[in-house]
């Protein structure tokens, strides 16, 4: 039985993804089956050769090459059913999202069926702070909107049960780009999935080139909210 699943997806991350596979197996407890899954939209930069390279003789590592349909929460939601675990780890592969971190949100998962990294917990925080406080009022803009209980809505490194993600209809949160995770946790909290955060402090990107700019991406998550919302209003 397979106890941990990590799902890393990946778009052009050639300068960080060996590391960041490195980092988390140095984290993961030694008492603990896992699987990484690295989940790659057929990077140009040729991260998946990468990967396959580094970790072929490793088989808790695996690789898998999308050329279809291609975007992040896609990308996560494929991972996610090729996932074996008991519990999914999703988190960012740049680096944002430490891998030293892991352990006590493990410890977090034993009690929670998610436990969800936070931005704006105690001792969390962002390096970016031009772009910490816009995430906390886009947040806040969030839970006012979908009455979410978490704080930070659009974290991304979390770990949920794969028992409670089961009880979820992927078809209305998995699309666009990081917006999957505030309908994630709505619909977690709707059917009364447990839930904690722990505070984690963003790291500025050291390698590489950011995929996000910040207007476009606050416009489309903006957008995206209200459609959600509109649709809940609907249904």
């Amino acid at each position: 039985m397979v106890q941990l699943s990590v799902i890393l997806p990946t778009y052009n991350e050639a300068g960080n993804i060996v590391d960041l596979v490195n980092a988390i197996i140095e984290q993961l407890p030694t008492n603990k089956t896992y699987e990484i899954i690295v989940v790659d939209d057929n990077s140009p930069d040729g991260t998946s050769r990468l990967v396959e390279t580094a970790f072929k003789e490793n088989s808790n590592v695996k690789m898998v090459l999308r050329t279809e349909n291609k975007g992040l929460a896609y990308s996560i939601q494929h991972g996610i059913n090729l996932a074996i675990g008991e519990r999914i780890l999703i988190m960012d592969t740049d680096f944002s999202h430490d891998p030293k971190e892991i352990n006590p949100m493990l410890q977090l998962a034993e009690t929670y069926d998610i436990v969800s990294g936070s931005r704006f917990e105690p001792s969390g925080g962002m390096e970016d702070k031009r772009r910490y406080f816009a995430s906390w009022c886009f947040s806040w803009f969030i839970k006012i909107m979908l009455g979410t209980q978490l704080q930070d809505t659009l974290a991304g490194f979390f770990i949920i049960k794969k028992s409670a993600l089961n009880q979820l209809d992927q078809s209305k949160i998995f699309g666009g780009y990081g917006d999957y995770y505030f309908r994630l946790l709505y619909f977690a909290q709707q059917k009364s999935i447990s839930a904690t955060e722990h505070p984690v402090m963003y790291i500025t990107r050291r390698k590489g080139k950011s995929k996000s700019e910040f207007i476009p991406l606050f416009i489309s998550y903006l957008m995206a909210v209200t459609k959600f919302r509109f649709q809940l209003w609907k249904s």
